[in-house]
């Protein structure tokens, strides 16, 4: 989905800023996901009918069901299916857009229930397998309230009596634009939500100036003459005598009246106030602008873009240090753009991609140092990692072609003369003491009740980036450090991320640098490792079935993400999935967590390099090798490569050729690993948990007396809770006459009706969140 959005941090700004981040959440797939056809957004109260309209402004997708209207983004069931299929278009919607589909009248339990859908609803029904439906996260429909008070909306802190509720709704309209930062911190009552509507001439005039026809004298001439007074006194300006071109002229250049008052208003919601924009660009030139008001010409804006593109497009002739002074020159020279309202348009994307170039130039003056391995190791840990996220970050910071191509120069430029020295060095220590470097090579520690998350391809990077968000849905992570294994490829690596429950050795030299399960003499395939785990008492867990534990099991494990195989298949264009891949990876170990894990510990295989344009080729005679990859070949016999070579890590004495510094023995590699370098090399360990400590609970026993089950449960938080249901996924199966709290007695009885007698049900144990914690399948009034 790409909605039109603000730049900001955090909590939204307006409300149609936070409804447009909200959508767009929902929109979010990681690749090889299709992503849905269309988003269906029920309104079984018609709440949100009165700011449609206004919001399809900042979110140009949204679609109504309605009478026809093409005009309005409006028509019946069948034209919005063919929205939908692309058979007919919609002004302003990006060809590229997800479809939001608002349904007013219509509930999701309706969708969800074809039955009792209305017949012209019906044509939609199956758009929510294909698409996505957008509700809260206890599957009820958004209502204005909820949205305005959830952390996944507003986050406003809101009385919930009736009168409150009515002014809200009254309100909506002016709160679509309006700066919540005033109402954050205090709880908001019904007057606070009236005063919204008092007569705001900075607002006002706004409005007239970007939508002079539908604010004009012919709409209502009593507010017409009120709004001109006001205009007179509070701008001296007279809309009966100037026009909004001359109003427009005043907006950039006045400082005088209310003026700055209505231009602070219009950059804190631009998008909201599509006529203005318009009007400015079309406002008569002024000549000799003052300084304070230069940030307010949309024409110097994009002088100064277009002079950042030529500077840019030559940094890459220079020497390295000159092309980081001089990015860091730009930056000085640019930087304060970004806080001018053109960049929240999306007008100043060089200027924003900057700010990410200045800070890996900042960086890629010094390479990785360290006198020994241990040092080169910990000095990556404790910032030079930084240099690969800042790097990533301006690749992933503009999607354009043009602006995209320009941005790669230049962080190739600064980037891989930094990775190379890095790498270098690196190469230098581990060659120095080979038999070290193995032994530093350790399983990750893991406690007991503990989900191991296997992260295919996890960088330290982007460990730091999933811990981030983690935390920011209230979870407690921390990132620590382990060394990969020679060579850094997955069928090597990922053996030395498995639990110590599991023991691998090296035989001969395999083509594919896979070793083999100790007492079996197998090798080490992903199938068979995770046989042998199930084996020792591990609990595997397949991707998409988060669950508590199995009964007896200490550890668990399951694998996830797709990072290297995007890297394999899309080189620098990964950068464009990263976000959405660590997305997925927080969701699954927050469901986990969810479902009564205790702790999770995420581990990965290998890191990687990325440098858009390809690493520098290194040539390798291929009679020399057997087996070569980008990063590494298998040397054959007693063949001496003119490259280094290395021990493999499970058999010491088969030896690896690895280029020197970040080169490929393939030309046009943007994304690769098998090498030695502290990307690759040293990877991130995370250990998660609920913040303020995991519950611990487990169903012990269950019996059952004609119709009342009794269950006994071994836990240190007494407010948990049991319940009976027929799935134990859905909560409106339950069957129980009601859910009890455990207590201190670590005791409670369910009553089931007599109806429910044989029925296959489950026990399900709930946190205060309605979390699983544990389950054990029964069948209702039986003993087992």
């Amino acid at each position: 989905m790409h909605c039109v959005l603000g730049p900001g941090n955090g909590l939204p700004a307006t409300l149609a800023e936070g409804l447009a981040l909200a959508l767009e959440r929902v929109c979010q797939t990681v690749d090889g996901i299709a992503a849905p056809a269309a988003v269906l957004w029920t309104d079984p109260e018609g709440q949100w009918s009165g700011v449609i309209a206004d919001l399809r402004k900042a979110i140009p997708q949204i679609c109504i069901l309605g009478d026809y209207s093409p005009s309005d983004s409006t028509g019946p069931a069948i034209w919005l299916r063919c929205v939908v299929e692309r058979t007919v278009a919609v002004d302003g919607m990006p060809a590229e857009a997800v479809p939001i589909l608002y349904l007013p009248r219509v509930s999701r339990q309706a969708l969800r229930a074809a039955s009792d859908c209305p017949p012209a609803v019906l044509p939609l029904i199956e758009l929510q397998y294909r698409g996505r439906v957008w509700h809260q996260r206890n599957g009820r429909d958004w209502t204005v309230d909820a949205f305005v008070m959830s952390e996944d909306g507003l986050g406003l802190d809101v009385a919930q009596d009736a009168r409150t509720r009515e002014a809200m709704q009254r309100a909506l309209p002016l709160l679509l634009a309006t700066p919540l930062e005033a109402l954050r911190g205090r709880r908001l009552d019904a007057d606070d939500f009236d005063r919204l509507a008092v007569s705001d001439p900075a607002r006002d005039m706004l409005r007239w100036l970007g939508a002079p026809e539908q604010v004009g004298k012919s709409q209502d001439e009593a507010r017409w003459k009120a709004f001109c007074n006001v205009c007179k006194t509070e701008f001296g300006f007279d809309p009966d005598r100037k026009t909004p071109r001359d109003a427009a002229k005043l907006l950039i250049e006045s400082t005088a009246h209310k003026w700055p008052d209505a231009w602070r208003r219009f950059t804190e919601a631009p998008r909201m106030y599509p006529g203005v924009v318009e009007a400015l660009r079309e406002a008569p030139t002024i000549l000799i602008p003052l300084p304070g008001v230069l940030e307010r010409i949309p024409k110097l804006n994009a002088e100064k873009e277009e002079e950042l593109r030529r500077s840019l497009d030559e940094v890459d002739a220079l020497p390295h240090a000159e092309a980081c002074a001089r990015v860091l020159d730009l930056e000085a020279a640019h930087g304060t753009r970004r806080s001018w309202v053109w960049a929240q348009l999306g007008e100043s994307p060089l200027a924003e991609a900057l700010a990410r170039l200045a800070e890996l130039a900042s960086m890629a003056t010094s390479p990785a140092g360290g006198a020994n391995i241990e040092a080169a190791v910990q000095s990556y840990v404790d910032g030079g990692w930084r240099c690969d996220k800042a790097a990533l970050a301006a690749l992933g910071s503009l999607q354009t072609p043009a602006n995209a191509a320009v941005v790669q120069k230049v962080v190739r430029a600064l980037y891989l003369p930094w990775l190379d020295a890095s790498a270098r060095h690196f190469q230098k220590l581990v060659s120095a003491d080979e038999a070290k470097a193995r032994d530093a090579v350790e399983a990750p520690e893991v406690e007991d009740d503990a989900c191991i998350v296997f992260a295919d391809g996890l960088r330290l990077d982007l460990g730091h980036a999933l811990r981030e968000r983690l935390e920011q849905r209230g979870l407690k992570a921390s990132v620590g450090h382990r060394l990969a294994p020679l060579p850094t490829v997955t069928a090597t690596a990922k053996p030395a991320a498995c639990h110590v429950h599991l023991r691998f050795k090296g035989v001969g030299a395999p083509d594919d640098f896979t070793p083999v399960i100790e007492g079996t003499d197998q090798p080490a395939t992903a199938a068979l490792v995770r046989q042998q785990m199930a084996a020792a008492g591990i609990d595997v867990i397949g991707t998409g079935d988060p669950r508590p534990r199995t009964v007896g099991a200490t550890l668990g494990w399951t694998e996830t993400g797709r990072l290297d195989e995007l890297g394999h298949k899309l080189g620098a264009d990964l950068v464009y999935h990263v976000e959405a891949s660590l997305v997925a990876l927080a969701d699954h170990i927050e469901s986990l967590l969810n479902h009564g894990w205790m702790r999770v510990v995420v581990v990965t295989d290998h890191g990687w390099l990325l440098v858009p344009g390809g690493l520098p080729k290194i040539e390798l005679p291929p009679h020399l090798v057997g087996t070569k990859w980008s990063r590494c070949a298998l040397v054959v016999g007693e063949s001496t490569p003119a490259v280094p070579t290395y021990g493999w890590h499970w058999q010491p004495g088969a030896r690896l050729a690895s280029p020197p510094g970040v080169g490929s023995f393939f030309a046009s590699t943007e994304y690769a690993h098998g090498g030695i370098s502290p990307q690759e090399c040293v990877v991130p360990v995370l250990h998660v948990e609920k913040a303020g400590g995991a519950i611990r609970a487990t169903i012990e026993s269950i019996s059952w007396r004609g119709m009342r089950c009794r269950v006994a449960v071994k836990t240190d938080d007494p407010s948990v809770r049991l319940d009976l249901r027929l799935s134990w996924k859905q909560p409106d199966t339950s069957i129980a006459a009601g859910i009890k709290e455990v207590g201190s007695s670590g005791e409670a009885s369910l009553v089931v009706d007599d109806n429910h007698e044989g029925a296959a049900a489950t026990i399900v144990l709930l946190d205060g969140a309605g979390n699983v914690l544990d389950r054990k399948p029964i069948t209702v009034g039986e003993t087992t």
